[in-house]
């Protein structure tokens, strides 16, 4: 059953059933690995399957260099980064760093192991994660996103490593540029790794669709202008939180990936006012990226695109077009 972007009530009696994770591995390169769960979820706990991150498919990010390592995003359930924290052990890592791209669940869940590193966001986000800490701890976010039963954050870390804009932080010899988004959340950020042009693009983009949420549908035309500034950027493979294990592992999505999401946000705006704006299919907005392979149809998305036509609606629907930067 697939999960709506809608709030529900918790379910408060559960009895959750321990899991052990069953991560796929991609080692990318020679620093960069990705910890990928979820799509294929019928073997875990029922509990589980309310998540729309685990119906979509959630992933991190680990660059390493000697004994250092750096993660990318902390992953939603404590089993996640304990799981990952062995492996990267096991291989000798001693010394750990976080970045956290933005304030969602599953990107901040596993900062508690990694409470006296330093952790680093943007202010926007350590600000979002210190106010909504409490509906992190009792798992309250997440009913408010369709999951009755997540067990809330083992302990709510804020980053402690804060800056607006940009940054840049070296691990050994790899230079990593922290850019500001304004996509997603308030306060998202990506990874570019000059050096061999790569993007981690967090949950700036997403295969099938992006998730908008309101803060950032009020501004749609911002949304769109960041779009097209990604897609400026000198990148030869981008790797997202929510995308294909299949894709990650073979090299990453190309700036057709940013294209296709450019064009699906514009979409949402300029075909606000069109009979059946609503209930039109999924496919009707992205159908030639399908046909290319740049993104293929991963049925939870529709819940998410759902989201995104009705908010726009709520939004924009009755009012005169705004403005779409070109």
């Amino acid at each position: 059953m697939l999960t709506k972007i809608a709030r529900v009530a918790q379910n408060t009696d559960i009895v959750r059933e321990p899991f052990e994770p069953r991560l796929r591995v991609s080692h990318i390169n020679d620093y960069l690995i990705c910890f990928y769960d979820g799509r294929d979820i019928a073997d875990y706990p029922a509990w589980l399957h309310t998540n729309i991150d685990m119906q979509l498919g959630v992933c991190c990010y680990v660059l390493h260099r000697g004994d250092q390592a750096i993660v990318f995003d902390t992953m939603l359930y404590k089993e996640h980064i304990l799981w990952i924290d062995r492996y990267i052990r096991d291989m000798g890592v001693k010394h750990v760093s976080v970045i956290n791209s933005h304030w969602d669940c599953d990107h901040i869940a596993g900062n508690f192991l990694y409470k006296n590193a330093d952790i680093i966001s943007t202010n926007r986000t350590r600000w979002k994660i210190q106010s909504n800490a409490e509906l992190f701890r009792t798992g309250e976010i997440w009913a408010m996103a369709g999951d009755p039963n997540y067990p809330g954050v083992e302990e709510v870390i804020l980053p402690n490593r804060t800056f607006d804009g940009r940054m840049t932080v070296y691990l050994g010899d790899i230079q990593i540029e922290l850019i500001e988004t304004f996509v997603h959340q308030l306060g998202h950020l990506v990874a570019y790794l000059p050096r061999d042009k790569i993007l981690l693009a967090a949950d700036a983009l997403e295969d099938t669709v992006p998730f908008n949420t309101a803060a950032m549908t009020g501004e749609m035309p911002i949304q769109i202008m960041t779009y097209r500034s990604l897609l400026a950027m000198d990148v030869a493979r981008i790797y997202p939180c929510h995308g294909r294990f299949e894709v990650i592992d073979g090299g990453g999505y190309t700036q057709e990936f940013t294209a296709a999401m450019l064009d699906y946000n514009i979409q949402l705006i300029e075909r606000k006012d069109e009979p059946g704006y609503l209930t039109a299919p999924l496919e009707s907005f992205i159908g030639k990226w399908l046909e290319r392979g740049v993104l293929a149809m991963h049925e939870p998305y529709r819940s998410l695109h759902d989201n995104n036509v009705t908010l726009v609606q709520r939004t924009y629907g009755g009012r005169s077009m705004p403005a779409i930067p070109h």
